[in-house]
């Protein structure tokens, strides 16, 4: 008879109670039985009795044993019937279809010794290394929205968009109709004419942070990175933006969410708010509080945020700017639309020359030649025309 890891090294722990070599008590603390047991197996083992040693069921079938021709149905549905469903699925599938109840664990070793391979692969969990909070407030803020049904019905979807200081969790939000450019972008100034200017931001690989085009001869000469609108208005403001590669590297920002969703929809709900204008009047006080009570102490005292530069020309930074070429008759070409650029006394002609185009937050447009706006559009003036042409 083959025995067992667990029953030989019992036997040998008998044998050397029998031999005065352990005390019972020792070995009823090895064996994790009673003493009164130890003296049985004791007796036992003095007797030469094997079976003290084996478990009472050795032996014999399991009561819930399931028949091998049932298993192999259960194979049969898998394959046919049931081709590509995950094993939990197949195991409530099998018990509300057929009447057949089997455990999860027992019908996945089946499966897989068919040959059945899991829906999912499970990834292998990566090794990961703490990252310490940053030294002081303004050195680094995570950014990133959250998509969900903030007003539960009452209103369409939103999306919160929102930044947090990664040295104190310190916390700025605003609500919008879906993740843009904008959005951010108005986000930021909140941020900028409140606190000042960053030195970092820590975002996810979004295209509206991270441009995924491939970098134009110009730029691979200057060595530059290619740029989106949210990017390039922060290089203008000597903010440098990194890049997270998972949800745990953002995890401060990914833990507000988690806390927003919980708490920001009962207070919203509680509050009667059914509209994005009231959601955001709404958040102010509602940050307020959170700010109040999850802020933590940074290791250095000293913000590091930097002066921000003056309203109007934060609002020619965070736009939407684009360079174009003049032609020959002084007109140039956006979003389908052909622009006069008018004469100026301080420039006999511009042609061939590049200007850069800025659309502004209220739809305004404004063309910019060498610091000095030469053509300005309201947002009405430019609808018109596009509804003209």
């Amino acid at each position: 008879m083959l025995l067992t890891k667990d029953e030989k090294n019992r036997i040998e722990i008998i044998r050397a109670v029998s031999e005065g070599k352990i005390a019972r008590a020792d070995a009823a603390l090895l064996l994790a039985l009673s003493e009164r047991q130890v003296y049985r197996l004791i007796a036992k083992q003095e007797a030469d009795d094997i079976r003290h040693i084996l478990h009472g069921n050795r032996g014999r079938a399991p009561a819930n044993k399931i028949a091998a021709d049932l298993w192999a149905e259960i194979v049969a549905l898998a394959k046919e019937r049931y081709a590509g469903v995950n094993d939990l699925h197949l195991q409530e599938l099998l018990k509300r279809e057929h009447g057949i109840a089997v455990g999860r664990e027992s019908l996945r070793k089946q499966l897989r010794s068919a040959g059945l391979a899991p829906k999912r692969k499970h990834r292998p969990k990566k090794y990961r290394v703490r990252r310490e909070r940053k030294a002081a407030f303004g050195m680094m803020l995570q950014i990133d929205a959250s998509d969900h049904d903030w007003l539960e019905g009452r209103a369409p979807r939103l999306t919160l968009l929102g930044a947090i200081d990664d040295a104190t969790n310190y916390a700025w939000c605003r609500f919008e109709a879906e993740e843009t450019t904008w959005g951010y972008l108005a986000l930021m100034r909140t941020i900028l004419l409140r606190e000042g200017v960053p030195l970092s931001l820590y975002s996810d690989r979004h295209m509206i942070f991270h441009s995924p085009r491939e970098p134009t001869i110009i730029e691979q000469l200057q060595q530059e990175e290619p740029l989106t609108q949210f990017g390039r208005a922060c290089r203008e403001l000597g903010i440098k933006i990194h890049k997270a590669y998972s949800p745990q590297a953002k995890g401060r920002i990914e833990r507000l969410w988690e806390f927003m969703q919980d708490r920001l929809v009962v207070e919203m709900r509680l509050g009667g708010i059914a509209t994005q204008q009231a959601a955001n009047q709404f958040l102010p006080s509602f940050l307020k509080r959170r700010n109040e009570r999850f802020t933590v102490t940074a290791h250095d005292s000293n913000s590091l945020f930097r002066s921000a530069p003056r309203a109007k020309e934060l609002d020619r930074m965070l736009c939407l700017k684009e360079t174009r070429v003049v032609n020959g008759d002084h007109t140039i070409s956006y979003q389908g639309v052909i622009l006069q650029l008018p004469r100026s006394s301080k420039y006999a002609s511009i042609a061939r020359q590049r200007v850069e185009v800025l659309e502004l937050r209220d739809g305004s447009l404004e063309v910019i030649y060498k610091q000095h706006c030469i053509l300005r559009l309201t947002g009405r003036m430019l609808k018109q025309m596009k509804e003209k042409k």
